[in-house]
């Protein structure tokens, strides 16, 4: 099972791609707007580069879904504002919390 480390260093994600590899994946993101459409397809990129490196050695499972776990560890630590302009970008919505009351 891939266990992943969590850091976020300098406007980088450091991903780990698990304790077989016991291997570091620096992912930059600070240069990127990532609320535009260039700049989510650019950390798109990245992410794909680094998770084919990462998947490519020693991931304990298939490589299409060590991709994907991989994928969704880079998205959990990119912080919240980081992670809604990226949401827009690539034309998610982003969802208000709102308190309903009754009666």
């Amino acid at each position: 099972m891939h266990k992943f480390a969590l850091a976020a260093v300098s406007a980088a994600l450091l991903v780990s791609a698990g304790a077989a590899s016991a291997q570091d994946y620096r992912i930059p993101f600070g240069d990127l707007d990532l609320g535009s459409l260039e700049g989510a397809a650019a950390f798109d990129a990245r992410i794909n580069a680094v998770a084919s490196r990462a998947c490519r050695f020693g991931a304990p499972m298939p490589d299409a879904g060590c991709r994907a776990r991989f994928r969704v560890e880079v998205m959990r630590q990119l912080p919240a504002a980081r992670r809604d302009d990226y949401a827009r970008a690539r034309g998610g919505r982003v969802l208000a919390m709102v308190p309903i009351l009754y009666g």
